[in-house]
């Protein structure tokens, strides 16, 4: 009874393939095989991945989490490493490096057109 059934099933879905297929247009005919062939592309990974969360948990009902925590490694810096207090004292003071550039601010608004002051700006800084 169940080979009936299954043999019966098999011949309406290839009587369904043959139905269908003669009334789509090429392109929709396109499209139904690429996603089958996307799907049947698929496969091989998701299986991969079925394995490998399955080896993960494993892993954990058995204790094993050295493979869950990254390797701690500790670089000890040099001389004169970073900011000022660490290592060797600075030739410089520490508001040397922080200090603003002196003078107003100039603003560039993106879209507005270029004026003659602003080209000679541009290429004499202090030009006004």
């Amino acid at each position: 009874m169940k080979r009936a059934g299954l043999i019966l099933g098999v011949v309406f879905v290839v009587a369904l393939a043959i139905v269908v297929g003669n009334r789509m247009s090429v392109d929709a005919m396109a499209v139904v095989v690429g996603v089958a062939c996307g799907v049947l592309a698929s496969i091989p990974t998701s299986l991969l991945l079925i394995w490998a969360l399955g080896r993960n948990a494993r892993a954990d009902a058995y204790g094993d989490r050295s493979a869950h925590y990254p390797p701690i490694v500790v670089v000890n810096p040099g001389q004169s490493y970073g900011r000022p207090g660490y290592g060797s004292p600075p030739m410089y003071s520490a508001g040397d490096e922080f200090s603003l550039p002196a003078g107003p601010r100039d603003f560039k608004v993106v879209g507005d057109a270029d004026t003659a002051s602003d080209v000679a700006n541009h290429a004499w800084p202090g030009f006004d």
